[in-house]
């Protein structure tokens, strides 16, 4: 797991400095308040540096509520969708995009080619798991089923493997 922090200021200067903290994803809102002495409502702070992958996402005034909901929402996408978020950020708006379809889509870790999900798919299908890989290999073209998906899916091509994405 990448890790999550934030570098939170206060706007207020107390007894002439301002203070300033790093926080873990996700903020305790009581150590928050106890360390800043400041409320976590109250909008008297801004985040000033930030260690995240959803990074672009986070502004100097995203409040900890709403950071601690973008914490949640990336730590609920699999270690694939974690590994290849920036790829993935390439075909939807944004992390909350992502999240809604997170169980829509289907990751084909293991395959490099339209042609190795196209095998998966088969090994997966209930009405072929009956026959031999011999007799698979032997009667079904896998090219022109990887052609078949290409054309009628919507697919993203990663390092780390494939995703089938929702149309």
């Amino acid at each position: 797991m990448q890790e999550t922090r934030v570098l939170v200021e206060t706007k207020r200067k107390t007894d002439g400095e301002v203070t300033a903290y790093w926080f873990g994803l996700p903020i305790d809102v009581a150590e928050f308040e106890e360390k800043l002495g400041i409320g976590a409502e109250s909008g008297d702070y801004r985040i000033i540096e930030k260690v995240l992958p959803y990074a672009d996402e986070v502004h100097e005034h995203t409040s900890v509520y709403q950071l601690n909901e973008l914490d949640y929402m990336y730590r609920q996408l699999s270690s694939n969708m974690q590994e290849e978020y920036v790829s993935l950020l390439t075909v939807f708006e944004n992390l909350e995009a992502l999240y809604i379809c997170r169980n829509v889509i289907t990751v084909y870790p293991n395959c490099k080619s339209m042609i190795d999900v196209a095998r998966q798919k088969l090994m997966n299908d209930p009405t072929f798991k009956h026959l031999s890989e011999d007799c698979q290999e032997y009667y079904f073209d896998f090219e022109a089923y990887a052609s078949h998906l290409q054309e009628h899916g919507k697919f993203l091509v990663t390092e780390h493997g494939i995703f089938e994405l929702p149309e």
